[in-house]
């Protein structure tokens, strides 16, 4: 079995002091303003229209109002890992002076629409270039575009439909407890070690193909043989190259997938890529030369042809597999790339160990790259698969390299300028202190933490936040308000001492708070609660079960959370949120005991232009009818 363990950093393990009666408990003044953050229309795109579309034979390019009237400018096309001299941005990209393909004239100012063989050379796909209107000059007038709209090869209806949000963390096995509390969602940690054979090394400065041959063993499978190796593969023809994939390290994920799949479970695949240095066993150039001594996961390296290569071939492969029709292997449409992408350093390295990170403007540039191609080769097989951006719970604030919402500021303005398309997001939303059962009031005393859009973290406590960021017209994609997946998050209890199983009270009632607040807020699609089992390696206890794998009271309250006896299991718990607000000097109380009879009173712990009188709705709670009697 392969296993990731959420790794902690220290800043968050601090003690668990849990302060039970209102007494003493210092919360300080926020000085914020609710409308901070907002774009109010500050984003400007360019006053031209130009577009790119692909059906299964030709590319389709639309463009209006570029350039000068009277001018005579050009259409062309460069593959996505090339840029044009003279761009700014070019990330790690080893070729930066390319010369691109030239498809036809433009009359500058002037509306017209090109149609053209999508493979060049009848084999490489164009959906993988990015295309510019250029003036006689070599000007850029339009551009970088790429291809946003891709006619599918799949035409079939997704197989499962989710009957709620609730998901849960299953730790990479597959477990029947997973059905037991009603979960529509789950993810798995998928780790593309050993998957991608490699075609060449890197020997002494030179690239060296290794040069397999095929064949077939005794029990009918394929093989490849060269230098004293043999492999049992699959293999993918993609843009004049044949790329093959150990079948023996997809079995596991397959077993694992289609298990859910054939109970209604929707799967998430988390991808993780670790560092081995055997040139056999993984591409040299599907990493960055810099990552050599890395010991975490590593961004897949776009940035030249081999790399862009092999994540295109990668990802297609993954596409037939887990989308086609009737597959045997279960069926995948959320693809989230990497693990909390601000963390660049532990889970998404493109640097070294000691080496400064990236500017942010080319981090980006690498993260979207492989993210753009990732879409692509996804939607190239079937409309609904998704790609999705891991981010931590830290928002305009950073603990890392980069704060999360810099990272989505950036990308968001590069993808409307260069073709926008419906990724989603994932984020962590623990509260600041991730071991602390009662984060509403951790969360409370936390400076920079609000409901402005500039707040320094999005917990549970303001994950609202977030609905009114995606609410911006601005980070829409064709109107409609950006998928979020909540995979990792959860209310941590104590192991032991004398507020241990106080914790196990507060921890159910936060996961009740959580689902609830999770249900009223459109952008989340599902919330997966972390974790199943406690794992005292996450320096906190998450679990629903504990270690012995005993249920904990949080346990039923998530099994029933979305059923009609939603809150029969969880109004005893609600007694146990309390918090404090501050009117200048003046504490105010807030709590069973003095303003709260229903968990809907609960949710607005800050303030925040997110109105929760008028977008409560107990419909979206109760959406699970379950026969049998609670005891």
């Amino acid at each position: 079995m392969k296993n990731f363990v959420k790794k902690l950093l220290l800043i968050f393990m601090l003690p668990v002091v849990a302060s039970f009666g209102l007494t003493g408990c210092s919360f300080g003044e926020f000085d914020f303003d609710i409308n901070a953050g907002y774009d109010e229309g500050d984003i400007v795109l360019p006053d031209y229209d130009f577009a790119i579309s692909a059906t299964l034979d030709e590319i389709v390019v639309s463009a209006s109002n570029i350039g000068e009237i009277g001018e005579t400018a050009k259409l062309v096309a460069l593959p996505s890992h090339q840029y044009l001299y003279g761009e700014d941005v070019h990330g790690l990209a080893e070729e930066t002076s390319a010369t691109p393909i030239e498809i036809d004239e433009y009359d500058c100012g002037t509306e017209k629409d090109f149609a053209f063989e999508r493979y060049f050379d009848g084999k490489t796909d164009g959906i993988y270039f990015k295309y510019y209107i250029l003036s006689e000059s070599d000007e850029i007038l339009a551009g970088p575009m790429f291809c946003t709209e891709i006619e599918p090869l799949f035409k079939h209806e997704v197989p499962i439909v989710p009957v709620n949000k609730k998901g849960i963390t299953c730790e990479d096995i597959y477990d029947p407890v997973v059905t037991d509390l009603g979960c529509s969602y789950t993810e798995i940690n998928f780790l593309v070690d050993s998957m991608i054979v490699p075609n060449e090394r890197m020997v002494n400065g030179k690239v060296v193909p290794i040069l397999w041959e095929e064949g077939t063993n005794a029990n009918g499978e394929m093989t490849i043989s060269a230098d004293g190796r043999t492999e049992v593969v699959d293999f993918l023809d993609l843009s004049g190259t044949r790329y093959y994939f150990r079948v023996g390290a997809f079995k596991y994920y397959d077993n694992l997938i289609g298990a859910f799949t054939a109970r209604n479970v929707i799967m998430t695949l988390i991808l993780l890529l670790p560092n081995v240095t055997d040139q056999y066993i993984q591409p040299y150039f599907l990493k960055y030369p810099a990552t050599k001594d890395v010991k975490t996961y590593l961004q897949p390296n776009t940035s030249n042809q081999y790399g862009a290569g092999y994540w295109a071939a990668f990802m297609e492969f993954m596409a037939n597999r887990y989308s086609k029709e009737n597959t045997p292997y279960g069926y995948v449409q959320a693809y989230i790339l990497g693990n909390e992408i601000d963390f660049s350093s532990i889970y998404n390295a493109i640097t070294g160990p000691g080496q400064p990170p990236l500017s942010l403007e080319d981090y980006v540039e690498e993260f979207e790259r492989e993210m753009r191609i990732s879409n692509q080769a996804l939607k190239k097989y079937h409309a609904s698969s998704q790609v999705f951006v891991s981010l931590t719970h830290f928002w305009a604030a950073r603990q890392e390299e980069y704060a999360p919402k810099e990272i989505v500021d950036y990308l968001t303005l590069k993808t409307l300028r260069q073709g926008n398309y419906d990724y989603g997001l994932t984020v962590h939303p623990y509260g600041v202190n991730l071991a602390n059962p009662e984060f509403w009031k951790g969360d409370l005393a936390t400076a920079g933490l609000n409901g402005s859009l500039n707040t320094h973290y999005i917990t549970w406590t303001n994950l609202e936040v977030l609905q009114l960021y995606l609410e911006q017209p601005s980070k829409m994609c064709n109107g409609k308000v950006r998928s979020v997946y909540i995979t990792e998050g959860g209310v941590s209890s104590s192991s032991s001492g004398e507020l241990k199983e106080l914790t196990k009270m507060q921890q159910a009632a936060g996961v009740a708070y959580l689902y609830y607040k999770a249900t009223q807020l459109s952008c989340v699609k599902a919330v997966s609660y972390y974790r199943l089992v406690d794992n005292a390696g996450d320096g906190a206890y998450f679990g629903l079960l504990n270690g012995k794998w005993q249920k904990k009271p949080a346990y039923n309250v998530w099994k029933y959370i979305d059923t009609q006896y939603s809150f029969d299991v969880s109004r005893e718990y609600l007694q146990y949120i309390e918090w404090v607000t501050m009117d200048g000097m003046t504490s105010i109380p807030h709590g069973v005991e003095f303003d709260v009879s229903e968990y809907k009173d609960t949710m607005k712990l800050v303030e925040s232009r997110f109105n929760w009188e008028e977008n409560w709705n107990e419909d979206l709670i109760v959406v699970r009818w379950v026969d049998e009697i609670l005891t």
